[in-house]
């Protein structure tokens, strides 16, 4: 069984999701977890300047910001899907994260 949400107010069921805290969630998350991620990507600058040493100078420097990079992409991939599930739970508990889209009311929907 299926239950549409309806607007206290008005009754319609033309109802949107704000998102603010999953928003806002997922941009601090990513850039937390790409900053955090700083010692790996030295690590991982380390080991991509060794295996690049293979092919010279130029190898260990390309190594370097290959293996530094990949650091903070993965940094910042765990940190926004973190940053999106923790904002998702305050959408949906904490704030009024449904709107209206007839009178403009929001409301949050409780368990």
């Amino acid at each position: 069984m299926t239950t549409s949400l309806c607007c206290p107010r008005c009754d319609s069921t033309r109802i949107t999701t704000r998102d603010y805290a999953r928003k806002t969630g997922t941009v601090v998350g990513a850039t937390a977890g790409a900053a955090s991620s700083a010692a790996a990507s030295l690590g991982g600058a380390e080991a991509g300047a060794t295996l690049g040493m293979v092919a010279g100078p130029v190898g260990a420097i390309v190594g370097g910001l290959a293996g530094a990079l990949m650091g903070a992409l993965i940094g910042g991939a765990a940190g926004c899907a973190a940053g999106s599930a923790v904002g998702e739970q305050i959408d949906t508990f904490v704030l009024d994260n449904h709107e209206c889209q007839e009178c403009g009311h929001t409301f949050g929907k409780r368990p």
